[in-house]
């Protein structure tokens, strides 16, 4: 099923009542840190039983080989479970931000039960999945998920597996779960996290002035760039759109001079770097906003149409990357 089909499934739902649904409104958001199916199935199938006997919603977002596992091993309570593939969620942090916010909408205060795996080491921006986790205990804490979020330890990097504990106050490793360490304020680690350098554009990476009145330019820039990257069709549709808002912005509100860069990079990257001294009260939040006249709007637009956007806000300028994979 796709995402807008379980949302459509779970707008039919009745109120939500019986077993399991008197319980308080908190975010259960755990992990399971695994080494091979049996691990895999020891955390993820009794999550999914309990969701299932509880009567409430139950999905699980894994590939294939995931999800053919968790059916075997559910047997004939399979059918019990709506199973989506990471592809229709996982596109990028801002769109699966916006899904689960949906999702959050419908069910009101009913609780789900979820269960979330990938091959995570396929995003080119890794750090962005992080901010996506902890904004998830920041956006939805009275929300009733039941969230297992897995990751293969074979398959992750040891700094993957670091920020898994710093996002989840609970993780199973092997077959018990323990209370992580180094689980803290979440808020906190946003801020730590939009705190962090970008990795240096290279030497070799083509750069022009962004001129006020000459936007046009920049796209024509940004089109024969990305066509040299084999960025077409609705992905160069859609990072043009999202370069002329990033770049209207450094206009109105940075102060010049204004610059774009752009290098190839599984795809290609796009940087609008301005000289302002931009400082947000708070951590910057890819929470859907209620309006397009809402302050956010024009990055949060960005991020749903890049494969990520990356925003260091600093005293000497405001830097926004852009990433559109090819």
């Amino acid at each position: 099923m796709t995402i807008d089909e379980i949302i459509e499934a779970l707008a039919r739902l009745g109120p939500a009542e019986g077993p399991g649904f008197d319980e308080p409104l908190v975010h259960q958001h755990q992990a399971v840190l695994y080494d091979g199916m049996p691990e895999f199935l020891a955390g993820t199938v009794p999550h999914l039983r309990e969701g299932i006997e509880a009567g409430a919603p139950t999905l699980a977002v894994a590939p294939a080989r995931e999800a053919d596992a968790l059916r075997e091993a559910l047997g004939q309570d399979a059918p019990a479970v709506q199973f989506l593939h990471p592809l229709d969620v996982y596109t990028n942090p801002v769109r699966a931000m916006a899904a689960i916010s949906a999702v959050a909408r419908t069910l009101g205060p009913r609780p789900a039960w979820v269960v979330a795996t990938d091959d995570w080491e396929r995003y080119p921006d890794p750090i962005e999945w992080v901010r996506y986790e902890a904004l998830l205990n920041v956006s939805f804490p009275n929300q009733p998920f039941h969230s297992l979020c897995c990751y293969d330890t074979s398959v992750v990097t040891s700094e993957v597996v670091d920020h898994v504990r710093r996002t989840h106050p609970e993780v199973f490793e092997g077959e018990a779960l323990r209370d992580s360490p180094v689980y803290g304020d979440q808020t906190a680690l946003l801020k730590d996290l939009d705190r962090r350098s970008l990795p240096a554009s290279p030497h070799t990476a083509a750069s022009m002035r962004i001129l006020p009145a000459d936007l046009h330019a920049v796209r024509a820039f940004v089109a024969e760039q990305a066509r040299g990257c084999g960025v077409t069709g609705d992905a160069l549709h859609n990072l043009l759109v999202a370069v002329t808002e990033v770049a209207t912005n450094a206009i109105r509100h940075g102060d010049a001079p204004v610059t774009l860069r752009t290098w190839p990079d599984k795809g290609l990257i796009c940087e609008i770097t301005d000289s302002g001294d931009w400082q947000p009260d708070a951590h910057l939040s890819w929470d859907p906003p209620d309006s397009a006249a809402d302050a956010g709007f024009g990055l949060w637009g960005a991020g749903m149409l890049c494969d990520t956007v990356q925003v260091r806000p600093g005293a000497k300028g405001t830097t926004v990357r852009l990433r559109t994979c090819a």
